[in-house]
C-alpha cells in the first residue's frame, strides 16, 4: 500500500472587497506611511491543495513529482539498523549479514524436506501467499559490491561525499512540462470553469451563450482590408511560407500574428506576455497567475478613477498602471513543437477572467449578480495554421451560495494557410471579434461611469468570487490617497488632484484635523475569504491514491 505523507502548507486565502479606510497621518507629517498596493500571490507551481482538492488526479508529470516529493524517504532494508549508517568494516559483519538474509527460492527449496516441498505445492495450487502488503514497496538494494566499487571504497575510505555516487533517477524531466496539464484543467472544472464540449455527469452539457448567432454574424462581415485589391494571392503566398517557417513561438507571434491581426488601431488598448499578477484568485489560490500572449482592453482614464479603485482586482490586471485595463479578448500562440490542448486551457483560463471582471463592471450598483446568458469576452488561439475563437461568459452557481461558473463556447475554427479564401474568412472574423469586444468593453464602461457621474450608487454590490455583500456605499466619498508599488505613474499626473495642505503649526494643540481625501489611485485593503472545503483526494490518502491514464499521450502526459 503506498501511503502519502502530507507536508504543511499555507494556504492562499481569498480576500473580497471592503471600504478603503482613511489614512491617520496628516499631510504634512514627515512619519506619513504611504500606502502600498497588495501584492497577491501566485504560486509559479501547483502547491499541496492544489493536489488535495482535484476531485480525480490525472496521470501526469507535475502528478509523478508532488507523489515523489511527498513518497518518504527509505533507507537501505538490507542493513541491519546498527549497521544501517555505516559502511562494514570487516569479513565478519559480511559474513553475518549473509547469514541473516533469505536463501533464494532455488537454493531454499533444495533444503526442503519431501514432506515441507509438498505442503509448499499445496499451498501454491490455491493461490499462494497474499502479495498487497509488497504493492508499492522498494526493491532492496543488492549488497554484494563490484569489484570495482570495493576497489574504490579501499581508496576513498574517507570519501563520503553523496554527489560522488553514481546515481540515476528514475524520472525524467522535460523542458514542455508546464503547469497547464490535465490536473489545471480539472481543477478549473472542479471550480466550475467549464471548457468547450464539457458534459456533465449526468450528460447536459453547460448552456450556449444566448447571443451566439449574434456574434458570429458579427464575425462574418467582409474586411476592406482583405479585398483582393489589398491582399493578393502573392500576400498570402507570403503569409504560408512565413508561417511554415516559423518554427518556435516567438517567431509565430512576431511574424505570423501581425498578417492576421492587420492594423490593430490603438496601441495603447493591446498589451503582451503581462502576466495578471494584480487580478484577484480565480478559484483557491493555487493556480498561477493568467499570462495571455496577447490581450486587448480599454486605457485606464477610460473608466472612472472611482472604478477602478473599487474593482481594482477585478479589471485591471497588473500593477502597471499605463496598461490596459478591463481586457475581454485574449489570443494564445503555440509553436508548430508546442501543445494545442496547452493553447486551449490557457486561453479557457484568461477568458473566465476577462468574463469576471466584465461581469464586475455590470454588477455595479446591483444588489445581486445579473445572469443574461449572454458572452461579451472572446479568446483565439493559433498553433499549426489553425485560428479558433472562442466565447465565454458567466452562468449562475449550480448550488445558491457558491461562485459563479464560466462556461467556453467554441465560434469558428479555419485553416489559415489552406487557401486565401480560407485565410479571408480567418482573418476577417480574428478583426471583426477584436472590434465587437471593443464596443462591448466601451458600452460597459461607459455604462458603469454615467452611474458614477449621476448621484452615486447607493445599494449594495456583489462582485464575482466575493462571498459577502458589501455595505451601502457612495462612490462619490472619496477614499485616502495611495500610490501604487512600482508605477509608471508620473509625478506630474499624481499631483493633478492634490490640494496642498495646510501649513503646519509646530504646537500640537494647532495642527489641523483634516486629511486631503482626492483618489489618484487604487486602495489596497481587501478581506480575507475561507477556502472551499477540501474535497476527497487520492493524496490525501495513499491507500486511494489512483491515477487515471491518458487516453492518448500529450505534450504534459507520460
Amino acid at each position: 500500500m503506498l501511503v502519502l505523507h502530507d507536508l504543511p502548507h499555507s494556504p492562499t486565502k481569498h480576500r473580497s472587497l471592503q471600504k478603503p479606510q482613511r489614512s491617520s497621518k496628516r499631510p504634512g507629517d514627515d512619519t506619513q506611511h504611504i500606502a502600498k498596493k497588495r501584492k497577491l500571490d501566485h504560486p509559479s507551481r501547483p502547491p499541496s491543495h492544489f493536489w488535495d482538492n482535484l476531485s480525480q488526479v490525472p496521470l501526469t508529470k507535475n502528478a509523478l513529482r508532488e507523489l515523489n516529493r511527498r513518497a518518504p524517504t527509505e533507507p537501505r532494508s538490507w542493513l541491519h539498523p546498527e549497521d544501517r549508517y555505516r559502511r562494514p568494516r570487516t569479513r565478519h559483519a559480511v559474513a553475518t549479514r549473509r547469514k541473516t538474509q533469505p536463501l533464494p527460492a532455488q537454493e531454499f527449496l533444495h533444503q526442503c524436506s519431501s514432506a515441507d516441498r509438498a505442503q509448499l505445492g499445496r499451498f501454491a495450487r490455491h493461490g499462494g501467499p497474499s502479495l498487497k502488503d509488497l504493492r508499492g514497496y522498494r526493491q532492496a538494494i543488492d549488497p554484494e559490491m563490484s569489484s570495482s566499487q570495493s576497489s574504490l571504497g579501499r581508496r576513498k575510505r574517507g570519501s563520503r561525499s553523496p554527489s560522488k555516487t553514481n546515481t540515476t533517477p528514475n524520472t525524467t524531466t522535460t523542458r514542455s512540462t508546464g503547469p497547464y496539464d490535465r490536473a489545471f484543467q480539472q481543477h478549473l472544472i472542479d471550480h466550475h470553469i467549464f471548457p468547450d464540449g464539457y458534459e456533465y455527469p449526468n450528460g447536459s452539457v453547460p448552456p450556449e451563450p444566448e447571443n451566439m448567432e449574434d456574434i458570429c454574424r458579427a464575425l462574418k462581415q467582409p474586411r476592406a482590408s482583405l479585398s483582393p485589391s489589398l491582399f493578393s494571392k502573392d500576400d498570402f503566398k507570403k503569409f504560408k511560407r512565413t508561417d511554415a517557417h516559423a518554427t518556435k513561438e516567438s517567431r509565430v507571434a512576431t511574424c505570423v500574428m501581425p498578417i492576421i491581426e492587420g492594423d490593430p488601431g490603438d496601441t495603447r488598448c493591446i498589451a503582451s506576455d503581462v502576466p495578471f499578477t494584480n487580478l484577484e484568485h480565480l478559484t483557491d489560490g493555487s493556480l498561477v497567475c493568467a499570462k495571455p500572449d496577447i490581450y486587448y482592453g480599454a486605457r485606464p482614464e477610460q473608466l472612472h478613477p472611482k472604478l477602478r479603485q473599487e474593482l481594482d482586482n477585478f479589471v485591471v490586471p497588473s500593477t502597471q498602471s499605463d496598461l490596459p485595463i478591463m481586457p475581454n479578448n485574449f489570443v494564445e500562440i503555440k509553436g508548430p513543437d508546442g501543445s494545442l490542448s496547452v493553447a486551449t486551457r490557457q486561453a479557457l483560463y484568461d477568458g473566465a477572467c476577462g468574463a469576471r471582471g466584465y461581469h464586475s463592471v455590470q454588477a455595479l450598483g446591483a444588489p445581486e449578480l445579473p445572469y443574461d446568458n449572454r458572452a461579451y469576452t472572446l479568446s483565439s488561439t493559433y498553433h499549426g495554421g489553425q485560428l479558433k475563437m472562442f466565447a465565454h461568459h458567466p452562468i449562475q452557481p449550480l448550488t445558491p451560495g457558491e461562485q459563479p461558473g464560466y462556461v467556453m463556447t467554441q465560434l469558428k475554427a479555419f485553416a489559415m494557410t489552406n487557401d486565401i479564401n480560407t485565410f479571408r474568412q480567418g482573418a476577417a472574423a480574428f478583426r471583426n471579434g477584436r472590434d465587437w469586444a471593443k464596443i462591448q468593453r466601451d458600452q460597459a464602461i461607459a455604462q458603469a461611469n454615467e452611474k458614477v457621474n449621476s448621484l452615486g450608487i447607493h445599494s449594495t454590490r456583489k462582485t464575482p468570487h466575493s462571498s459577502t455583500t458589501e455595505a451601502a456605499r457612495d462612490l462619490n466619498e472619496g477614499p485616502s490617497t495611495s500610490i501604487l508599488e512600482d508605477s509608471d505613474t508620473s509625478a506630474d499626473e499624481l499631483s493633478l488632484d492634490f490640494k496642498r495642505p495646510v501649513k503646519r503649526s509646530r504646537s500640537p494643540e494647532k495642527q489641523p484635523s483634516t486629511v486631503a481625501s482626492t483618489p489618484t489611485h487604487d486602495a489596497d485593503q481587501r478581506g480575507k475569504d475561507a477556502l472551499p472545503t477540501s474535497k476527497p483526494n487520492a493524496f490525501m490518502d495513499g491507500g486511494r491514491f489512483n491515477l487515471t491514464l491518458p487516453n492518448r499521450a500529450g505534450d504534459d502526459e507520460i
